[in-house]
């Protein structure tokens, strides 16, 4: 699976800034599975499925080289006529823990939940969901299918992204193997034994983790997935890429947090 434009519903207009959100941070053994149920539920809701139908038609006008600042009307919306497509499936993301070597820390820990819908034209996307409280909220949608297409593909072990590179592994009988092929380039078609995994990305984040000079100073650079050596790019402000690693769990709303060609679309 090759990967494609991602468009989210978390900014104004397509490819301006990045949204953050706050998460909490658990451990990759302690994802809400049990949820699953929960988390289709409430994307299955009118509220959601409004949402998700509008986000369908700004999609629509996105691909045909529109605006997609204009209101959505409810007639519009229905017309999309989204249904949901599979379960929920849980998705886990890179631990800054383990990034820093801490001891013990999983190498991922869990991120949200992710449920597939489609609508009447035949259009894919993700919608993203965490718990407040006691109930599961839609804060997301993204176009495509991919976080859960790799989810799926956990087979006893556990799948998880590196979102600064775009990259999907598994993870089994310690060793992390690639799904797509920014993660086979990252690790090899063999992949890597965790210490290894470990030593990569401690190579490409750790001086770049919140509170580092490097983050301080607002810079966004590019990695190289074979290398983890960072490439100059112009002064953008702070790097989303290294937001994603805060201790709060902080993820951007478009999940191929650094990656440029993950723009975004109105709902």
């Amino acid at each position: 699976m090759r990967s494609t434009a991602k468009l989210s519903a978390a900014a104004v207009s397509a490819g301006l800034g990045v949204t953050v959100f706050m998460t909490g941070g658990s451990a990759m053994a302690a994802g809400p599975s049990a949820d699953a149920a929960a988390a289709s539920e409430a994307a299955a809701q009118p509220a959601a499925q409004q949402r998700l139908g509008s986000f369908f038609v700004h999609l629509g006008q996105h691909n045909q080289g529109q605006l997609t600042n204009q209101t959505v009307t409810k007639a519009q919306a229905d017309a999309q006529a989204p249904r949901i497509e599979g379960p929920a499936q849980t998705i886990y993301s890179l631990n800054p823990a383990f990034v820093k070597g801490d001891a013990g820390a999983t190498v991922a820990r869990f991120s949200h939940m992710a449920v597939s819908a489609r609508s009447a034209s035949g259009q894919q996307a993700t919608m993203w969901l965490n718990k407040n409280n006691k109930s599961w909220l839609v804060w997301n949608i993204t176009s495509g299918s991919d976080e859960t297409a790799y989810a799926a593909k956990a087979a006893g072990g556990t799948v998880f992204t590196e979102p600064q590179i775009n990259a999907w592994y598994r993870l089994a009988d310690g060793r992390v193997t690639g799904l797509n092929d920014t993660a086979v380039a990252s690790v090899g078609k063999a992949g890597v034994t965790v210490a290894a995994y470990q030593r990569l990305v401690h190579t490409r984040y750790a001086d770049k983790l919140p509170g580092s000079q490097y983050a301080r100073s607002g810079r966004l650079g590019g990695f190289s997935p074979s290398t983890g050596v960072s490439k100059p790019a112009p002064d953008r402000g702070p790097a989303p890429a290294l937001l994603a690693l805060g201790a709060g769990g902080a993820v951007a709303a478009a999940a191929g947090i650094a990656v440029a060609r993950r723009r975004r679309v109105q709902e």
